[in-house]
């Protein structure tokens, strides 16, 4: 959007993306089963024609000066007017073997993304301290064969207890110790005790890791949860800032987190053009009185 605006923009990728593992993207109209690295490759193609440029680079410290914002990089400075933080968030994940051969393909944390893909399947449910007792609820929208996995004391609420036991998911307390797939699907879940849970898929919720770091080196004020606190034109606290994506609203899924993303344009784009119109104002206001 600021591209098409005309807007001289740099975009600074640190390249670690939070679909990493990810095979296809759902719920996106119009890309459906597309893999999110094709649809950042298409992104990218798109944006140099409109003279975007696009750089593999951290930030790694950034300062509010007098009418700017500098952000330092490896070997590199840049002075700008506004700022947009697009750094998004990371999911925690189990620190159980044979995790890494199923992420991504059927283990997932979204059952809006990924649910209707494993439908009439047995699933499984991974949560630690009773974190996951949504996930199991909703799940059970796509499958009737859920189990919750608490991995240890369930440490569920009456009413989260309640809930569970009325929708006809069961909970395993017994740790688990590893996970055994084929070519990427899950197939069982071992259990502590020597007993193992035949399942097609996995979802999990064990935190995230929202990626904030320029936002506190800013100044900028967060939420509760880590997020950035925005706006509706996604400015942050701090002037010259915005932010938009997970880093502001952790819950938003592709095409929420592109929206937001659309709307900061918008206003920085706005605030830019008033900003030049208003020092052409004063220019010839000062033109005039010279004469």
């Amino acid at each position: 959007m600021l591209g098409r605006a005309r807007r001289r923009v740099l975009v600074l990728d640190n390249g670690a993306p939070r679909n990493y593992a990810t095979n296809e993207m759902h719920g996106v109209l119009g890309h459906d089963g597309l893999d999110p690295a094709e649809l950042r490759a298409r992104g990218r193609a798109e944006l140099a024609r409109y003279g975007v440029e696009v750089v593999i680079l951290e930030v790694q410290d950034a300062e509010v000066l007098d009418g700017a914002v500098r952000v330092t990089c490896a070997g590199r400075a840049e002075l700008t007017r506004t700022v947009l933080l697009a750094t998004g968030m990371l999911d925690e994940v189990p620190d159980i073997p044979g995790f890494a051969d199923v992420w991504g393909t059927s283990a997932h944390t979204c059952p809006y993304c990924d649910g209707f893909e494993h439908r009439d399947e047995r699933v499984a449910v991974l949560a630690v301290g009773g974190r996951g007792e949504h996930l199991a609820v909703l799940l059970r929208q796509w499958s009737d064969d859920v189990v919750l996995l608490s991995n240890g004391p369930h440490n569920l609420a009456a009413d989260q207890l309640a809930r569970v036991q009325a929708v006809g998911v069961p909970i395993i307390e017994t740790p688990v110790v590893a996970l055994d797939s084929d070519n990427g699907r899950l197939r069982s879940v071992r259990l502590g005790d020597g007993q193992t849970l035949d399942r097609d898929a996995l979802f999990f919720y064990v935190g995230w890791q929202l990626r904030n770091h320029v936002a506190r080196t800013l100044g900028c004020q967060l939420r509760d949860d880590g997020s950035i606190a925005v706006d509706s034109g996604q400015a942050t606290t701090v002037d010259r800032v915005y932010a938009a994506g997970n880093c502001s609203e952790p819950r938003a899924l592709v095409p929420a987190a592109a929206g937001s993303g659309a709307t900061a344009a918008v206003a920085i784009n706005a605030r830019l053009s008033f900003q030049d119109a208003d020092s052409a104002v004063a220019r010839s206001s000062t033109a005039a009185r010279s004469h």
